[in-house]
């Protein structure tokens, strides 16, 4: 499967494939695990995770979907709201974006194009 395979971005959410970096950088965030067949969940802090295990459908409040399976990793934006489907045992790693030391330096990274 190409990473391009899994790209879907909508105005509440960006789904991606999982890189080997991505990986290797969710080392060291929390662990969630639902069985729960449905919930909803209002997101009032952008947060990514990626998800080991398990499927779940999402019904975002402003209709759109997004479909997560194993390798997936999800942003979901703060203010949205979804409705969860658990088709499947999930477990995620996750990580609110407030929370990334290294998002809080990229404008301070020197570019080096511009060198």
């Amino acid at each position: 499967m190409r990473l391009t395979d899994r790209l879907l971005d909508a105005e509440q959410f960006k789904r991606r494939k999982a890189t080997e970096d991505t990986k290797r950088k969710i080392a060291g965030w929390e662990i969630w695990e639902c069985a729960d067949p449905t919930f909803s969940h209002n997101y009032d802090r952008t947060v990514t995770m990626y998800v080991h295990e398990g499927a779940a459908d999402l019904k975002f409040s402003d209709g759109t979907t997004v479909d997560l399976q194993s390798g997936d990793t999800l942003t979901v934006q703060a203010g949205a709201s979804a409705d969860w489907t658990i088709s499947k045992p999930i477990k995620n790693s996750y990580a609110y974006h407030d929370t990334f030391n290294s998002a809080a330096n990229r404008a301070a990274q020197v570019r080096w194009d511009e060198k």
